[in-house]
């Protein structure tokens, strides 16, 4: 009996110790890296989707064994088109707009910063939800647009960005990960109109990142 029972505490302590030992604490250190993917661009009115590559770098801290701060400089391609029809009613109470329509396609160099909270799946792989806000450079701007609309709009703006992905520890310098993002509410384009307010045309942009980090510190 008491060698069973010895066997056993041995047995527990040393699989206990091999997954804490298993388990690596980023807290406190520094990681570069690279990131690569798809650029996923919702084309309002007209339903479509336009398909691109895009890719940037990466610099991000842990303040804690869940909590990291990052930010990073990435390049993609935005854009948007839409239609809206002449609504006119013809009567004497005539609150309707005139025909439009507009196709812009651009590109950003777009600088987010984004507070992330990573939670174990399984020993070193880990899933994150991040918020966070992009500052975004127009590096091309063309537009298509009828007569009867503006093509003045800012070529710098400010945007919201939130995602959900993976984060897997190879060791405690290299990790790879996998996100899928969200860009919103930046880089006004135009508007709709309503009977009493206006909405308003924004580029809405989905990213799909593959990356890998390093920590380079001893």
């Amino acid at each position: 009996m008491k060698k069973t029972f010895l066997l056993f505490s041995v047995l527990f302590f040393t699989n206990a110790f091999a997954q804490k030992a298993d388990f690596i604490n980023p807290k406190g250190k520094w990681y570069l890296g690279a990131e690569a993917g798809l650029n996923i661009i919702n084309e309002y009115a007209v339903d479509q989707k336009d398909v691109s590559l895009q890719g940037g770098v990466l610099a991000e801290y842990y303040i804690g064994k869940q909590w990291s701060l990052s930010a990073r400089l990435k390049y993609f391609k935005t854009g948007l088109a839409f239609y809206r029809p002449d609504t006119h009613s013809g009567s004497w109470l005539d609150l309707g707009s005139d025909e439009s329509f507009g196709t812009f396609r651009g590109a950003v160099i777009s600088m987010p910063v984004d507070i992330k909270w990573e939670f174990r799946l399984y020993k070193n792989l880990r899933a994150n939800l991040k918020l966070g806000v992009a500052y975004n450079i127009e590096t091309k701007s063309e537009y298509n647009y009828s007569e009867n609309l503006s093509t003045e709009y800012a070529k710098q703006f400010a945007s919201l960005n939130s995602g959900i992905g993976l984060n897997y520890f190879v060791d405690e310098k290299l990790a790879i990960y996998a996100d899928y993002e969200y860009y919103l509410l930046g880089g006004y384009k135009g508007s709709t109109h309503f009977i009493i307010l206006n909405g308003g045309y924004y580029p809405q942009n989905a990213l799909l990142n593959f990356g890998v980090k390093y920590n380079f510190k001893k």
